[in-house]
């Protein structure tokens, strides 16, 4: 807490209790404020008038010490009237307690202990003496102060409690309350002072205390980690002091506040942002705005708040403050300067990349197309401006920088998007140019060769003549050759015209560049690049047959073009034969020529490949998978070599040639762990392990299947049912649990499937003697079945029914067990209890209304309250007794178990009688046999069987 938190800013004002200094009656100028009178003036003429308002903490006109005397001498003189007597004794007082608040700071301490003393002595006289005195608040006040003065707080905050008693519509309240919370806040009875310092927030902004109040309210609120409860109050401090008490006005300047009121403010702001730091940060600050109405100062709670982090070294947090105001009043004055900050703040922690992110919002929010800039100029915003160009450069450079190392299409197109920016806001700085290569070269390596193209030659044509400006018309044909590929129909015919004027500038505007010549003669190429397929074949078997013939890599071009032309035109054999003849031409192990060959490799793979799908269109099965299979042989590094294999192993699997296709798939999986198809390979040897009847490795192939993301929900739980049954198959039990229990967890519906589920996986349970997990699926039964709604069944309603009988059984058994000892009041509470909680469960299990459950249910229940009166009469007996009160006590327990025989008796007569109804099952069964044991009179006789007589002579 700072050093202001603790002290009252409110000076001690005497709220309207007047100083009067009284001298003798002929005293000169003693009563000027007087109206003219011939007749002298007497001490009751002065009681009777009111006396002229003094200023406060300004010393009275008249002796102080000489007032006193003749307040003294008057109250020896004065017997008569208690009220001059009250007024006398009073102003007395006051100037007694007053005198030491006026005189010096370095006066004597025991001087103002001695005069407060002595005030507080006239002020209890006078309230002894004249207890109905009309000014009695002001004397308890005054008296208060005086305690306060002589360091005695207990008995100032009691005489002011006593005067809050005594005169609650007191017109000093709001003071008396804000001199009750001072006192209790020094005494750390922070509860109390909030309290206090709410009774004057609650009369409002009228309160010369208002303001202090709030603050000294939020302190005390936030001295018992309140912290969030501080907020309004605090807040109202900034209302008053930023803006003058209204909602909704501007905010004075901090700097035209007094020192003073600096001060408030600025401590006011520290403990609001601690208090922001302990809950959410900025998220807080945003929350706690919703309801103020966004006032103006709104800036500084989240300016403090990152300020605050940044002293912590939290720069995250104190960027994500700064932030936070930008992203909630971008177009603000003050958001700019904040997002500044919000850079700084990343710098200082070293965090480069949210450096960057800081950077490309600032760009963002400003750019000159931003509503920031919307009625503003910018030559009044200098700052901004430059702040915008620098950040838009740092980008540019930064992602260019980024993508040279990447060599990532995103990274490039990053920094293009913000050269183009660059260029847009500041078309005419001294590094246009230069800006104008950079921002070609980033679109063309994110491969956006059209832009990448009219930026090249903008560069090379629109600027004056440089260094540059060759490389970048010879990038500009590199662009236009690279663009076309992606183009089809009129576009791309419309570009490749576009393409051949480029060379022709280029070689006419540059004739000096050593690729000149190169670039005409490449535009024969470009007939291929056309797709006018016949003529390039012809056109490379013109080249083929020059007399010199061209050189070893002209040839290679020429085999190049007509493999490619072939294979396009579907003619995949004649495609293959060209492609070996380019291959054949490679001389040499350099890295240019060993990506060539790669290249032609992967060619002439795929015209194998192609020829082997012409096959399996053709309806050649055989001769397809001979095909794909060869894929590897022609090329094995081929990348569609995992295509092919994949092919031939689905044609195998088609043709059912089950242990060939296994031969191809395991390998194939080993060697392409992360092909596209390696999901499908999953499937395809799941089928052929299980036809196989090889249930064990079928089971982990349709795991793997339930487990993948990518699949349909409907085939992944298909899937996942198939491994639990093909576990078991393979008698490997702990697996086929486990796939039970995942379906039961991944697909809760629908309803009744996902209980057939727990059904079976409390049935292992109950196979493995894992009475807990069998407990927990039963209750799962039960729950799911409950949540069930409209999905419920006879089913689900059996399988729940049935396993809350089952789920009763240990809570019998546990009633079962408690045995009844002495003392016997004791054990019966237990014993008693137990069988409630067994009586419950059975009641749950009948409320099916599942017959055999129900009988059932009513049997065990029946049984509960024999068992209850059975262990009554085997309970242990105390020691000690007499045969006498043994006996009496025999009988006492007879008496005691009667009634639960009786009340077995009658539920195993309920279930008896559900015989009539057609219900005669085993536990009907048994309820005849306890009733045979409980009443054999009526019940235990040999039943009696007749033949039924079908007809009637």
């Amino acid at each position: 807490m700072s050093s202001t938190a603790g002290r009252s800013r409110a000076p001690l004002r005497l709220n309207g209790l007047v100083w009067t200094c009284i001298a003798s009656c002929t005293a000169a100028g003693a009563f000027a404020a007087s109206p003219p009178s011939s007749a002298p003036a007497t001490i009751g003429d002065l009681v009777r008038k009111p006396a002229p308002p003094v200023p406060k903490n300004t010393a009275p006109a008249a002796d102080s010490a000489k007032a006193m005397d003749n307040y003294k001498r008057f109250l020896e003189l004065q017997r008569t009237d208690p009220t001059l007597r009250a007024e006398a004794m009073r102003r007395l007082g006051d100037l007694n307690q007053e005198g030491q608040q006026l005189d010096n700071a370095d006066q004597d301490l025991a001087r103002i202990d001695l005069n407060s003393t002595e005030a507080i002595r006239l002020y209890a006289m006078l309230l002894k003496a004249y207890p109905d005195y009309a000014r009695n608040d002001q004397v308890l006040y005054q008296m208060a102060r005086a305690y306060e003065a002589t360091s005695k707080p207990d008995q100032a905050l009691a005489t002011l409690d006593q005067l809050i008693a005594r005169y609650p519509n007191t017109r000093m309240m709001d003071e008396v309350q804000f001199r009750r919370g001072e006192l209790l806040f020094s005494a750390k009875d922070y509860r109390q002072a909030a309290s206090a310092y709410a009774v004057v927030i609650n009369r409002g902004q009228s309160s010369a205390f208002y303001t202090q109040s709030l603050y000294k309210h939020g302190w005390s609120l936030f001295k018992q980690s309140l912290n969030e409860d501080s907020l309004p109050s605090f807040a109202g401090v900034l209302d008053q002091e930023l803006l003058g008490g209204v909602k909704g006005a501007s905010m004075h300047p901090l700097e035209e506040l007094s020192r003073a009121n600096q001060e408030l403010v600025d401590d006011t702001l520290r403990v609001m942002s601690i208090t922001f730091s302990y809950l959410d940060g900025a998220q807080s600050v945003g929350t706690f705005l919703e309801g103020r109405g966004n006032p103006a100062y709104a800036y500084l709670l989240y300016s403090r708040l990152g300020d605050l982090y940044v002293d912590k070294q939290r720069y995250q947090d104190a960027a994500a403050a700064y932030r936070a105001f930008v992203g909630r009043d971008p177009d603000n004055l003050r958001a700019p300067v904040l997002a500044m900050q919000a850079i700084q703040a990343y710098t200082k922690g070293g965090f480069t990349d949210l450096v960057i992110d800081g950077k490309r919002e600032y760009a963002e929010h400003y750019d000159f197309t931003d509503p920031f800039w919307k009625g503003r100029a910018r030559a009044d915003y200098p700052q901004v401006v430059h702040e915008l160009q620098t950040n838009l450069r740092d980008l540019a450079t930064y992602y260019h920088a980024a993508a040279q190392k990447s060599k990532l299409p995103a990274d490039y197109s990053q920094a293009a998007h913000w050269y183009r920016s660059y260029l847009t806001s500041f078309p005419d700085a001294p590094d246009s140019a230069a800006t104008d290569y950079l921002l070609a070269d980033a679109l063309f390596e994110s491969h956006q060769y059209a832009d990448a193209a009219g930026e090249y030659e903008h560069t090379a044509y629109g600027y004056p003549k440089d260094a540059r400006s060759a490389a970048a018309a010879y990038a500009a044909l590199v662009a236009y050759q690279k663009g076309e590929e992606g183009l089809n129909g009129d576009a791309r015919s419309a570009w490749h015209q576009r393409a051949i004027d480029a060379d022709i500038k280029f070689a006419q505007t540059f004739p000096e560049h050593p690729e000149s010549s190169g670039v005409l003669t490449r535009a024969a190429e470009d007939i291929f690049a056309s797709h006018d397929l016949p003529r390039s074949i012809q056109v490379a078997q013109l080249l083929l047959a020059r007399n010199p013939p061209p050189d070893i890599a002209q040839q290679r071009i020429a085999w190049n073009i007509i493999g490619q032309s072939q294979y396009d035109q579907g003619s995949y054999d004649q495609a293959e034969a060209a492609f070996i003849q380019a291959r054949d031409r490679l001389q040499g192990a350099d890295p240019a020529n060993i990506k060539l060959r790669a290249d032609l490799n992967e060619r002439i793979a795929e015209s194998v490949y192609r020829q082997g799908e012409a096959r399996q269109k053709a309806g050649d099965a055989n001769g397809a998978v001979a095909d794909f299979l060869r894929v590897a042989k022609v090329a094995p590094d081929s990348k569609v070599v995992s295509t092919s294999q994949y092919d031939a192993a689905a044609g195998l699997i088609n043709l059912k040639q089950w242990d060939q296709a296994i031969a191809v798939l395991e390998p194939y999986r080993k060697q392409f762990p992360n092909s596209p198809n390696a999901e499908d390979v999953s499937r395809k040897l799941a089928v052929a392990y299980a036809e196989t009847n090889r249930p064990g490795d079928a089971a982990v192939e349709f795991e793997h299947i339930s487990a993948n993301t990518t699949e349909e929900p409907a085939v992944r739980r298909e899937a996942l049912g198939r491994a639990a049954d093909l576990y078991a198959k393979a008698g490997n039990q702990p697996r086929t649990v486990a796939m039970l229990e995942r379906e039961v967890a991944e697909y809760p519906t629908p309803v009744p499937a996902a209980i057939e589920v727990r059904e079976q996986l409390a049935q292992a349970a109950a196979t493995a003697g894992d009475a807990t997990r069998e407990r927990q699926w039963l209750r799962d039964i039960v729950h799911a079945d409950g949540q069930a709604g409209s999905a419920r069944t006879d089913r689900t309603r059996y399988l729940a029914a049935t396993a809350q009988l089952k789920l009763a059984e240990p809570l019998r058994d546990a009633f079962r067990e408690v045995r009844l000892v002495t003392p016997l009041k004791k054990s019966l509470v237990a014993k008693r209890q137990s069988m409630e909680a067994a009586l419950a469960a059975y009641k749950a299990a009948s409320e099916y209304h599942v017959a055999e459950v129900t009988t059932a249910a009513t049997y065990e229940t029946a049984e509960l309250y024999r068992r209850l009166g059975k262990d009554v009469l085997e309970s242990e007996r105390p020691r000690n007794l007499k045969k006498d009160e043994l006996e009496q006590y025999e009988s006492l327990l007879e008496d005691q178990a009667f009634p639960f025989e009786e009340q077995a008796i009658q539920i195993h007569e309920i279930n008896t009688a559900r015989a009539h109804d057609g219900v005669y099952d085993d536990w009907v069964k048994k309820s005849y046999a306890a009733l045979a044991e409980l009443k054999p009179g009526r019940y235990g006789k040999t039943e009696l069987t007749q033949d039924v007589i079908t007809t009637l002579d």
